[in-house]
């Protein structure tokens, strides 16, 4: 009996170090260089191996000590910083002009999503530049052209295209600073069903089936040791019986 339970309890202590390993490679951090933001679950540095399984849009990309993170309809994008907290990922434009990466970043087919109230504005090119209070995008614009970002029930002036409307944080002001407020979005685990099902031993589900398993593990080890108890007792009980109908 004492060997039984001796191995109950080294097989609990194996399945609890299982999940407290496989909890502590989920969040356990590494950085892009020493100013670099930490880097744990749901991200990854692309090509490093983890001990869970990358989700997808979550890869970060690590060059010459700087993190980035890649978005096909635009390009890539400096990570200044992570909060895991609030989840907002604070992103910075290598150009260095925001705009830019609000009129073409298309975060539909990503898990992100802007951290800020949106609202609509429109885009306009110019072949004249606009009286105030209409404000040129600089970055937007050159000599032949110019760049604004105006509400979208305003008239159009007649040496403008409307370019896109596009639901975006803010319009453009000479008083918005990109690397002070940059781009933040946030986001949500997403993932499609069918890949959900055939990879259930992915690494964002692993505590969870290892605990569901360790779970069945203790009921199917309690009542082990609950008929063997039963066992030992009946035996005992009989070997009375048969004592007193000797005595007898």
């Amino acid at each position: 009996m004492g060997g039984f339970i001796t191995l109950f309890l080294f097989c609990v202590l194996i399945l609890q170090s299982s999940v407290l390993e496989v909890t502590h490679a989920r969040f356990q951090s590494t950085k892009c260089g020493d100013a670099g933001p930490d880097i744990h679950y749901p991200y990854q540095i692309k090509d490093q191996h983890q001990q869970y399984e990358s989700l997808p849009g979550f890869e970060l990309l690590c060059k010459d000590n700087l993190t980035t993170i890649h978005f096909p309809s635009y390009g890539d994008l400096e990570v200044k910083s992570i909060s895991y907290d609030t989840k907002n990922i604070h992103l910075l434009d290598p150009k260095k002009c925001v705009h830019h990466v609000f009129l073409n970043l298309n975060l539909s087919l990503t898990p992100f999503h802007y951290f800020y109230v949106l609202k609509n504005y429109t885009y306009l090119n110019c072949s004249t530049t606009l009286l105030p209070p209409f404000v040129e995008i600089p970055c937007l614009s050159a000599a032949s052209y110019h760049l604004y970002t105006v509400d979208p029930a305003l008239p159009v002036p007649a040496s403008c295209a409307r370019v896109k409307t596009v639901a975006i944080p803010y319009a453009y002001s000479p008083y918005l600073s990109d690397s002070k407020l940059g781009l933040r979005l946030t986001w949500s685990m997403r993932e499609p069903q069918d890949r959900e099902t055939t990879n259930g031993a992915r690494g964002s589900h692993t505590s969870r089936n290892i605990g569901i398993g360790f779970g069945m593990f203790v009921f199917v080890m309690a009542m082990l040791l609950l008929t063997s108890t039963k066992i030992r007792v009946a035996a005992r009980n009989n070997h009375l019986k048969e004592g007193q109908l000797l005595y007898s």
